[in-house]
């Protein structure tokens, strides 16, 4: 019969069994589980940076290919300007060249055009004079033979030239002035006594007086800038000058002669000042100018007192 003392450690080793296997269970169980875990993180971090490394290998081929793409192209864009540049440049000198071609075969044609309608016909004019000639001398042979008779002169017509294909005015030719001068058509009433050759003589001795009278009646052009007695100085010697404020809407230095004159109380405050300016001889040449601007063309006289002093007066009339 077995005593309770057997019974206890039998039961007592069956709990302990039960425990170790308990425990070899909970081990095992635990333990899968970990490794899987493990795995399953070992496995993800892997990809990361697998992936991680394959796009960092992905971009760095990518923006080597794009940049390697963009030199080959700048370079073929470089040479492809270059050429364009060239056949625009080429094309330039040929259409230059073209259009100065053309031009000057038109105006060659033009001028040829202009030479060929040159045609001028002296046969009426020749026709005249020598007529004139004859009576000239048939006159003088009437007058050696004592036979007085009035002397009829043909005028000469005056010359028009051909047009042949444009309108084109032309003077006479140099060669007939002489034959001209020679025959000119006198009045009806000239008496036999007095010769062509002397009218002749007497327009020729006319003409030089005529451009003596002509030169002196050209306008004589004055230097503004060499007078320097446009007005008497006033007294300035106890004036300070001092800084004036041009307001809005009246006369300063700034305004023209012209426009002060016009003024009744503006042309009095100039006259007190620049008294005699109306009455120099050649004001007229200074009228649209400004005060300011005779201080530069004559500064010895419109100096910084005397445009102080006008400006003082002129800038309390209102315009």
């Amino acid at each position: 019969m077995v005593s309770r003392v057997e019974k206890y450690k039998k039961k007592r080793r069956i709990r302990k069994s039960i425990f170790i296997v308990a425990v070899l269970f909970l081990v095992l169980t635990f333990g899968t589980g970990l490794n899987k875990a493990l795995a399953d993180l070992d496995v993800q971090t892997l990809l990361t940076n697998w992936f991680n490394e394959k796009q960092s290998v992905s971009v760095k081929d990518i923006e080597g290919a794009v940049a390697s793409e963009t030199d080959r192209l700048m370079r073929g864009l470089g040479e492809d300007l270059e050429q364009e540049m060239t056949k625009a440049q080429q094309d330039l000198v040929n259409f230059t060249k073209t259009q100065k071609e053309s031009r000057i075969a038109a105006l060659q044609s033009y001028a040829q055009d202009l030479k060929s309608s040159l045609k001028i016909d002296n046969s009426e004019q020749e026709a005249a004079i020598l007529a004139n000639i004859d009576t000239i001398v048939a006159q003088a042979k009437a007058q050696m033979d004592g036979q007085a008779s009035e002397l009829k002169l043909l005028p000469v017509p005056v010359i028009h030239p051909v047009e042949a294909s444009s309108p084109i005015q032309t003077t006479p030719a140099p060669s007939n002035e002489g034959k001209e001068n020679l025959s000119q058509p006198t009045p009806p009433d000239v008496t036999p006594e007095k010769d062509g050759t002397d009218e002749a003589i007497s327009e020729k001795t006319e003409q030089p007086k005529a451009e003596v009278k002509a030169k002196e009646a050209e306008p004589v052009i004055v230097d503004v800038y060499t007078i320097t007695d446009w007005f008497a100085m006033p007294s300035v010697q106890n004036v300070t000058v001092e800084e004036v404020e041009i307001p809005n809407g009246v006369f300063s230095i700034n305004s023209t002669f012209s426009d002060i004159l016009m003024n009744p109380k503006a042309a009095d405050a100039m006259r007190s000042i620049l008294r005699g300016i109306e009455k120099h001889p050649h004001f007229a040449e200074i009228q649209y100018k400004t005060i300011d601007e005779m201080s530069r063309i004559c500064p010895s006289l419109f100096n910084e007192t005397i445009l102080y002093i006008l400006n003082k007066s002129l800038v309390q009339i209102q315009i």
